[in-house]
């Protein structure tokens, strides 16, 4: 295999040029324009319709991604950076059937194809595989960051079980970083200013250190100040301030072996998750009912809340190295992927959305990661070609979990009375309970302003391998096919232990936990293994035209509740014991998807047209459910969903210098068995079956974007401008079915939204480019998501989840060699 260099000039920024592809014999060159999902979006040139093909990685083999049988968007790093895309989780406004981006380090919110994470502590798995240059990211906290210097982007939808190191379950996202290219500055720098104080600097620069090492060396830092006021407190929250840098080395001496080695280093310093109570549904009134008018904010941005001690923050620090090693066998190639991260993290949230301290959370947790991947792909041009590897993976987590509420809360909502006042009523009717329950007939708040801190620590070793094979065969011109077997072992040990000498409260571990370890940590190890396989089978009509059907199983290993220990459950007060007691467990999720897309080009090349339909059965999930007497929720297995959609993305270059393109996703699921998540249909509809039928909360049935782009020759050099928008239809917040009963308790549809942004602007010949951007052109005011339904029994109130940016202008200057 050889790919031309990357190159970049005033006349064309962006060109990719393949001369042959190991494996299956290579297929002529498409005419014309050939184009990704993305590459009507590249900010280009005059000589938009001379575009080359788009070549991705995502088989292990530099392929056009129209020859690929995969539903992938590639997604250029030009293009990630002209609109002005921040962090991994942006990458969802250009991805059909993927949804759910939210303003802090969580994962959770992200969904493919409906399928999203749900579980709160660390003792579970991401549902979506990210990584960096192949490298896997990890969780919470670590696998978000920053986007910049990249030379592109692949996001994979449905199981990835054996094209990286790690399985996921729902689909992959791979970012890949530029690398040095001997004797190529490509060299460049680029500035954004705007409104609320932004700014942000990205620029990167090659190095040649002698005839063989090539060293690049990238950055970033981007601050914002925050739009969303606190009406009590004053402060501004959803702001950020990041820096980042990384060091890319290359080896290449012109023999078989060749290496890169990558350095990664992000601090991040950004607000938690924002919540903003409605004002609506029982749980409110309820409050009111104790404490008075509770008004809302004023303003649809704002919030009304009491700040946990240490703020509202997602605080992170990140450090990586990776080493790729390949090696020419003559008969296949040899690739060793070795990697290693490290991260800190501290995060805090006002869960609950009010003035009053219902829940406050905080996450304080560091880790480290560790993986190695051996692979062999074979090189020939036979019918006959396959690729087998081996992989490795260990990871420590050590995490400290608080759940903070307020004394005369807790006394108040499950006692109907202040913790003096229920403290004199039963001292003077019935002492004996006092004792019972709190050991001391005398009350005295806690001198931590009153508050109940129900801290726990869990440490986990997380460990696993697998081996994976892939086949496949070219029978003609026109068929093809290909299977993939891979094998997954799994190992997991953790430990759970409450630290309830940090709670100076006489209530004791009744606001998270609602146990005790006082031996110390209970601890136990699981195992799971599985294999995952995928078949699929395509048709070549014409050198333009790809069909193909494929069958593809996933897996998610199971993983250990955070808050809840057996035998006992959530919520038990029991001692927990060494020997006796350890951390409940849930099992693994499995899932068989069957796909049917096409892709090709059309008018002469000037179209690019994809579509894929899709069914899946998803049994077991891993979901958070509550258990009747239990206040806190933990993660349960139950049920099977089954989900279908439709996706497709259209790119058109028109007249001489515009391109357009548009993108779709339809989705449906069908959920049985799910009675554990249905604890409010059991109270409002006395039904414990009224979820049977119901769609996967959260999820928007319908999504979709679009961009215009053109460019038009002027003096030297060019104007150019777009106009791009994303746009996903509400979802429902239950899984309870939406009739006037569960209307009334707060069912609603949360999370619809639609986001615009414009550029203009002008580029010289010399390489400088100055624009303006708006972003939000329409102001419009929405929500990452939001909580529904509410019980007239719980404190916990209807709020919406972090409001959308205001309208942002800014100017942007950019310099490339």
């Amino acid at each position: 295999m050889s790919l031309s260099n990357r190159c970049r000039t005033a006349a064309q920024p962006v060109c990719t040029t393949v001369t042959s592809s190991p494996g299956l014999a290579p297929r002529p060159p498409r005419r014309g324009l050939a184009l990704a999902v993305s590459a009507a979006l590249l900010a280009g040139s005059a000589q938009a319709q001379q575009l080359e093909e788009v070549i991705v990685t995502a088989t292990k083999r530099a392929e056009s991604v129209m020859d690929v049988p995969l539903a992938v968007t590639a997604l250029s790093g030009d293009f990630v950076r002209d609109v002005n895309l921040d962090d991994v989780k942006d990458l969802v406004f250009f991805t059909p059937g993927v949804t759910g981006n939210s303003k802090d380090s969580f994962l959770d919110s992200i969904a493919v194809r409906g399928i999203v994470t749900n579980d709160f502590g660390n003792g579970g798995d991401p549902s979506l595989g990210v990584y960096k240059n192949g490298f896997y990211q990890g969780r919470n906290g670590a696998a978000v960051t920053s986007l910049y210097d990249l030379e592109r982007s692949e996001v994979l939808r449905g199981p990835q079980g054996f094209l990286f190191g790690r399985n996921s379950i729902a689909g992959a996202l791979n970012i890949l970083t530029r690398k040095p290219v001997q004797g190529d500055a490509d060299s460049y720098v680029d500035l954004r200013a705007g409104e609320r104080n932004i700014f942000r600097a990205e620029g990167g620069t090659n190095f040649d250190l002698g005839d063989s090492f090539a060293v690049r060396v990238a950055g970033l830092y981007s601050t914002e100040d925050g739009y969303v006021e606190n009406e009590l407190s004053g402060d501004d929250f959803i702001e950020h301030e990041k820096s980042a840098v990384r060091i890319t080395g290359t080896y290449d001496g012109g023999g078989p072996l060749t290496a890169t080695v990558y350095l990664d280093y992000e601090d991040r310093k950004q607000s938690g998750t924002l919540y903003r109570a409605t004002g609506k549904g029982p749980a409110y009134d309820f409050l009111e009912s104790i404490y008075g008018d509770l008004p809302v904010p004023g303003d649809d941005r704002d919030v009304r809340i009491d700040e946990p001690q240490n703020g509202i923050i997602d605080n992170g620090e990140v450090w990586s190295a990776g080493l790729q090693i390949d090696y020419d066998l003559g008969w296949a190639n040899l690739t060793s992927l070795t990697g290693y991260k490290d991260h800190n993290y501290h995060y805090t949230e006002d869960f609950d959305a009010t003035a009053i301290a219902i829940f406050n959370y905080e996450q304080i947790q560091s880790g480290d990661y560790f993986e190695q991947e051996l692979r062999l792909t074979s090189d020939n041009e036979g019918m006959f070609n396959w690729y087998a590897g081996l992989s490795y993976y260990r990871e420590e987590l050590d995490t400290e979990f608080l759940g903070q509420q307020d004394e005369d809360l807790y006394c108040n909502v499950y006692w109907g009375d202040t913790c003096q006042g229920l403290f004199d009523y039963y001292n003077y009717y019935d002492p004996s309970v006092l004792y019972d329950y709190w050991g001391t007939y005398t009350w005295s708040p806690s001198p931590n302003n009153g508050l109940i801190d129900d801290w726990n620590r869990t440490r986990g070793t997380f460990s696993g391998w697998a081996a994976y094979v892939d086949l496949q065969f070219q029978f003609s011109e026109q068929w093809d096919a290909a299977i993939g077997v891979r094998y997954n072992d799994d190992k997991k040990e953790m430990s759970q232990e409450v630290l309830a000498d940090r709670n100076q409260s006489i209530l004791g571990q009744v606001v998270q936990t609602g146990f005790t370890t006082p031996q110390g940590p209970v601890s136990d190890t699981v195992s799971w293994t599985k294999p995952t396989y995928r078949g699929v089978l395509n048709w070549h009509p014409t050198d333009d035209d790809l069909l193909y059907v494929s069958v593809t199983t996933g897996y998610k290993q199971g993983g250990f509740n955070s808050f809840s220990v057996d035998p006992g459950g959530p919520f038990s007060g029991v001692e927990a014991l060494p020997g006796v007691h350890r951390p409940s467990t849930f099992n693994e999720e499995t899932v068989i998807s069957y796909e049917l897309g096409y892709k090709g080009t059309q008018l002469d090349g000037a179209s690019q047209l994809q579509l894929n339909a899709f069914y899946y059965e998803y049994e077991d999930l891993q979901a958070t459910c509550s258990e009747p007497g239990s206040p806190i929720t933990v993660v349960c297995n139950t049920g099977q969903v089954d989900g279908q959609g439709l996706e497709g993305t259209w790119n058109i270059a028109f007249a001489d210098y515009w391109r357009l393109g548009l993108g779709f996703s339809w989705f449906d699921s069908e959920a049985s068995g799910v009675q554990a998540f249905c604890q409010n249909g059991e109270e409002w509809l006395g039904d414990v079956n009224a979820c049977e039928g119901s769609p996967r909360p959260g999820i928007p049935e319908y999504t979709a974007f679009a961009a215009l782009n053109g460019n038009i020759p002027m003096g030297s050099g060019e104007l150019f401008g777009s106009l791009v928008a994303s746009w996903e239809d509400g979802a429902p917040s239950n899984w309870e079915p939406d009739n006037a009963i569960t209307r009334a308790a707060g069912w609603r549809y949360t999370g619809e939204y639609t986001e615009m942004q414009t550029t203009a602007g002008y580029r010289g010949a010399a390489g400088w480019a100055l624009s303006v951007f708006v972003e939000n052109l329409l102001d419009e005011e929405y929500y990452d998501a939001g909580n529904g339904m509410t019980s007239a029994s719980s404190p916990f109130v209807q709020s919406d989840i972090s409001p959308s940016r205001p309208r942002t202008v800014g100017l942007r200057f950019s310099y490339g060699l």
